[in-house]
C-alpha cells in the first residue's frame, strides 16, 4: 500500500494509523516505513530517532517490531515499523549485491558514493523502493505500507526504477566506467586527447576514481535490479493499491485531481482518498437579536461581540469548505473510496490516539 500525497497533509500519520489498524483489528502482518516522522509519532511507534541516526552499531536491523502485548494484537497479528534510512538502505544494497567483500569495501569507502548516497537527486526515492523490495523479497509481511517520500513532484518515486536503469545505460557513466569496447579503448589509452582533456578538468585521480566507481556501483546496481525483479510491475500488480492523503482545501482538491489522473497513467490501482483534517458543517446560528442578548449579559462588548461573530461565521465556511472537498472528490472519482478524517484538538502522535484515528478513518 503506498500512501501518497503533498508534505505537511498528515500522510505519515495515516499510514501509521493504517498500518496499526490492520494489524490490531484485521490479525494481519504488517510493515509501516515511514519517512522523517515527527519525533513523537515516532516515539509512540516504539522508534527513538537518536538511537535510529547512530545506524547498524545501534541496532542490527532497521526494522522494530512493536511488542504485541502492548498493542494488543491478536494472535499472529504483527506490527513492525521503521524510519527510512537512505544511507543504510544503499550500504546494505552494496554489502549484499557486489561480487566481493572487497569490491563493497571499496565503494563504500568511495568519497563519491558517499556523496551520491547523500545528494544524488532521487537518492530518496530509490532508497524507499530499494527497502521495499527488500521486505518484499523477504516474504514475512502480508501489508507493507509505505509512506512515500513528500517531493514536490511526487511521481518521483514512481519513476525511480527507471532512472536506476538510465543511469546503469548511460553512455557517459560506460564510457569514464570503461564499460564497453569504445569506453575501454578510450579508458587504456594514457595519451588520448579525451583523457587528457578530463584530467585537466578535473585531475587524473579522480577521473580514475570515478571510473572505477561507476564500473563498481554499475555491478551492484544490476544485481539488485536482477535479484529484486521487475519493481514496476510489482507497482502495477492487484496486489499494490494508493492511499492518496490530502487536505480539505480548494487547492489540494485540486492538485489531488491532477495526481490521481498522473497515477491512473501509470496504471496504479487507486484504493481511496482521505480528505484530512475535515472541519464539521456548523448549523446557522440563533436569531441575533437573542445571542446578542446574551453576550451583552455576559458582559461582552460591541467589538468582543463582532469577533464572535465573526469566528463563527469562519468556521462555517470551513465546514462548507469540507464539505465541498468530499463532494468534488466524489464526482470526480466516482468508484474510489473516500474516507474523512476529522481535524484534532492536539496532533495523534500516541499509540491510543493512532488507534482512536484509524477507526474513525478505517473503521468500515
Amino acid at each position: 500500500m503506498l500512501c501518497v500525497g503533498p508534505g505537511g497533509v498528515g500522510k505519515t500519520t495515516n499510514a501509521a494509523a493504517l498500518a496499526l489498524h490492520a494489524a490490531k483489528v484485521h490479525g494481519r502482518k504488517v510493515a509501516v516505513v515511514t519517512i522523517d516522522p515527527a519525533r513523537r509519532l515516532a516515539q509512540a511507534l516504539g522508534i527513538d530517532p537518536v538511537e535510529q541516526a547512530q545506524g547498524s552499531e545501534s541496532r542490527a536491523s532497521d526494522l522494530v517490531a512493536l511488542s504485541s502485548e502492548d498493542l494488543g494484537l491478536p494472535e499472529g497479528a504483527r506490527l513492525d515499523a521503521l524510519i527510512l534510512d537512505g544511507g543504510r538502505v544503499f550500504d546494505t544494497i552494496v554489502r549484499e549485491c557486489a561480487s566481493d567483500a572487497a569490491s563493497a569495501q571499496s565503494i563504500l569507502d568511495s568519497r563519491i558514493y558517499q556523496a551520491m548516497a547523500e545528494r544524488l537527486s532521487g537518492a530518496l526515492e530509490f532508497a524507499a523502493m530499494a527497502r521495499v523490495q527488500m521486505l518484499l523479497d523477504a516474504g514475512e509481511h502480508d501489508l507493507i505500507v509505505l509512506d512515500t517520500p513528500p517531493t514536490a513532484n511526487a511521481m518521483d518515486f514512481l519513476e525511480a526504477p527507471s532512472r536506476i536503469r538510465e543511469l546503469i545505460d548511460n553512455p557517459g557513466a560506460r564510457l569514464l566506467a570503461g564499460t564497453g569496447r569504445i569506453g575501454a579503448r578510450i579508458l587504456g589509452l594514457g595519451t588520448s586527447v579525451l583523457t587528457r582533456t578530463l584530467e585537466a578538468m578535473g585531475g587524473g585521480a579522480f577521473i580514475r576514481d570515478l571510473g572505477t566507481f561507476l564500473r563498481e556501483i554499475s555491478g551492484v546496481l544490476q544485481e539488485f535490479t536482477r535479484r529484486g525483479g521487475d519493481f514496476e510491475q510489482a507497482l502495477r500488480s492487484p496486489s499494490t493499491g494508493v492511499l492518496l492523503v490530502t487536505a480539505a482545501t480548494t487547492f489540494s482538491v485540486r492538485e489531488a485531481g491532477v495526481f490521481l489522473d498522473q497515477l491512473d497513467d501509470y496504471g496504479l490501482n487507486i484504493d481511496a482518498v482521505v480528505l484530512n483534517r475535515l472541519e464539521p458543517k456548523l448549523p446557522a446560528p440563533p436569531q441575533r437579536d437573542a445571542v446578542e442578548a446574551a453576550l451583552d449579559s455576559a458582559g461582552l462588548d460591541a467589538r468582543a461581540q463582532a469577533r464572535a461573530w465573526s469566528v463563527y461565521d469562519g468556521a462555517q465556511a470551513q465546514g462548507r469548505a469540507s464539505e465541498a472537498a468530499v463532494a468534488t472528490i466524489a464526482a470526480q472519482r466516482p468508484g474510489v473510496r473516500i474516507w474523512a478524517a476529522p481535524r484534532y484538538p492536539e496532533p495523534p502522535d500516541t499509540l491510543p490516539a493512532l488507534v482512536k484515528l484509524g477507526a474513525s478513518i478505517f473503521g468500515e
